[in-house]
């Protein structure tokens, strides 16, 4: 349960609903969280299926965000969930997904098997599940990314117009579209809060031919790119994604995201 003090700091603690005192087994520093004059806020306290769960939400004020032209691009794709880049020193953050994998394949199994019943509720209920799951996932990606900017003193994070989804569905079988659509915008939208309460701002960017493009040359000839090696004439080779990823963030920005 979230206890906050007077200066807005809000501690985690645990607790019983018997009236006896626990000790909380786990400490969570990382759940420090300064919050600096909220406008408004309510909670909830409720029961789910065995566990008590209090939330609650809060209206603040942003700081202004940080100045500046450097940038890291955020490439989205179905080999690697995502890798950020920052051309100019070369750095890259992969998250290669492959346990993601298996969870989307064994949840696609199960979504099959249980369209043949017929049975809606059970649908339903595996898709809240599949839905928790990314959520989770997508959080810590987005914190992570979060902190890679940050490492690498950029100020702007750059990603793919999601439009670009329309291009790719025809490579997905349409039980699992829903899904990585909502995923791939559920990234975005957890990416572009946390960016602002780091005083970052995200930009978006014409995904036209990032895959093919070369970040060293700007050659954009459909052969470079074959399977996850990214292959060009001048010379350059490197991973296919992390290419697209240092092309992502040279690009001019089509629509802002401030803080």
């Amino acid at each position: 349960m979230p206890l906050k003090t007077n200066d807005y700091t809000i501690f985690w603690v645990g607790f019983l609903l018997t009236g006896k005192m626990d000790k909380t087994s786990r400490f969570y520093q990382s759940s420090y969280e300064t919050i600096s004059q909220p406008k408004k806020g309510n909670a909830q306290f409720f029961y789910k299926k065995g566990q008590w769960y209090f939330s609650f939400s809060l209206s603040f004020e942003i700081e202004s965000q940080k100045t500046g032209s450097k940038s890291i691009g955020v490439d989205r794709g179905l080999k690697y969930i995502t890798v950020a880049g920052e051309k100019e020193t070369g750095k890259y953050l992969a998250f290669n997904g492959k346990q993601l994998g298996h969870i989307r394949l064994r949840f696609s199994n199960l979504r099959r098997a249980l369209q043949q019943t017929k049975n809606i509720k059970a649908l339903k209920r595996l898709e809240n599940k599949e839905q928790r799951i990314l959520q989770y996932w997508n959080h810590v990606i987005s914190k992570k990314i979060i902190q890679f900017a940050k490492e690498c003193g950029a100020s702007i994070i750059k990603l793919e117009d999601l439009s670009f989804i329309r291009s790719m569905k025809k490579h997905w079988k349409r039980s699992d579209r829903n899904i990585h659509s909502w995923a791939f915008f559920d990234l975005e939208t957890k990416l572009t809060y946390k960016a602002q309460l780091a005083k970052l701002e995200v930009q978006k960017v014409n995904p036209y031919k990032t895959s093919q493009e070369c970040s060293s040359c700007g050659n954009t000839q459909k052969k470079n790119r074959r399977g996850s090696l990214y292959t060009c004439s001048c010379g350059h080779k490197q991973n296919a994604d992390v290419n697209a990823s240092f092309v992502i963030s040279t690009r001019p920005s089509i629509q802002t995201t401030a803080a």
